[in-house]
């Protein structure tokens, strides 16, 4: 899965904030879809990759709170919020046909960010919600969470540490993104949790935006950052990526032993126009965009290359919407006047 908006390189940042690059979040299905809720113009659609057509599907982008991909069932997920404030569950096809769309009488308070999660062995499907520090699992029949989890935490050296993102794909394991405040400063930390055993683990050594994705005990941690006026001149006490200095851009963690690996790193230049690089975690492999180069390359989770240094279209600002490595076709997704259309690059 992949999600968020897309505007850390200089085209990208460039481009109206109505057309779509950085006002829609991509969720890559398979080697042949996309799903994109595209939040300015209000809109769920389905991209068939290979055809170039979209499918519109029935539910507003406002208010779409989770998208999760199944396999085997090939299914969509999409929970969102209904007139009443409750959650909507819609069960969608590869191709974007609605299959079910059913109620769930969990009542949502303002602020709450869910995730939903599968039913797993004898485990009933579950959703978690989160509240600023609260973390409050939920399953049928959705009165009372079965689990809660308060994950504040205070440091003197900052004024604030809040949460800012997290991911949940099932029990035990949590991942939580913070953001750590202070005179001048800003930092990102990542907390993992095993909510069985209580262990917890703080990473706070990053120095770059970052994102966590979670897969069974592991937690895959990668960053995006673009070189820019933004960080030059930089606070004395701000520490920020430097164009000569190696970047660990793809890193595992271990939960339970509280560990963590780096599986990717290098080098991204920079000039008077920018640089830096932006990374995308979809379906098993990592896409990493170089945005000084204009180039990208694809690698397996385990840091093995798929492919490497390929021309990027759309002067980097196009955004990344799947791979098919059977037919060596990549998918960008470009947008015109605010609407979309769908790039096809053979791979060399």
């Amino acid at each position: 899965m992949v999600a968020g908006c897309w505007s850390d390189s200089p085209a990208a940042s460039a481009a109206s904030q109505a057309s779509g690059y950085s006002t829609t979040d991509i969720y890559i299905v398979s080697g042949n879809a996309a799903l994109l809720v595209d939040h300015a113009a209000d809109t769920v659609m389905l991209a068939e990759l290979q055809t170039g057509r979209f499918t519109k599907i029935p539910v507003s982008a406002a208010s779409v709170l989770d998208v999760k991909v199944l396999r085997q069932p090939d299914k969509i997920i999409l929970l969102h919020k209904s007139d009443i404030n409750q959650l909507t569950k819609t069960v969608l096809s590869y191709q974007g046909q609605v299959l079910s769309r059913n109620g769930i009488p969990l009542k949502l308070a303002e602020g709450d960010h869910v995730k939903w999660t599968a039913p797993a062995g004898k485990a009933k499907e579950r959703i978690m919600v989160q509240n600023g520090n609260i973390f409050r699992l939920y399953q049928s029949p959705w009165r009372q969470p079965s689990v809660t989890y308060d994950a504040k935490l205070s440091d003197e050296r900052f004024e604030y540490v809040s949460v800012l993102d997290w991911d949940f794909q099932g029990y035990p394991y949590l991942a939580v993104k913070y953001m750590a405040q202070g005179i001048m400063s800003e930092y990102y930390w990542v907390k993992t949790v095993n909510l069985y055993t209580k262990k917890e683990t703080l990473f706070d050594d990053f120095i770059t935006d970052v994102e966590v994705s979670l897969k069974g005990a592991k937690a895959e941690v990668y960053t995006s950052n673009v070189y820019d006026s933004v960080y030059s001149p930089v606070p004395a006490n701000l520490v920020r990526p430097k164009p000569s200095d190696i970047q660990p851009y793809y890193q595992l963690i271990d939960i339970d032993r509280g560990t963590k690996a780096n599986v990717l790193e290098g080098v991204f230049a920079a000039n008077d126009d920018g640089g830096g690089w932006k990374t995308v975690l979809a379906n098993g492999r990592l896409f990493v965009g170089d945005l000084m180069q204009r180039s990208w390359s694809l690698y397996g989770e385990d840091g093995a290359v798929i492919v490497r240094n390929q021309s990027w279209p759309g002067e980097g600002a196009a955004r990344f919407a799947g791979y098919d490595p059977e037919r060596k076709t990549a998918f960008f997704v470009e947008y015109a006047a605010g609407k979309p259309s769908i790039v096809a690059i053979s791979v060399k």
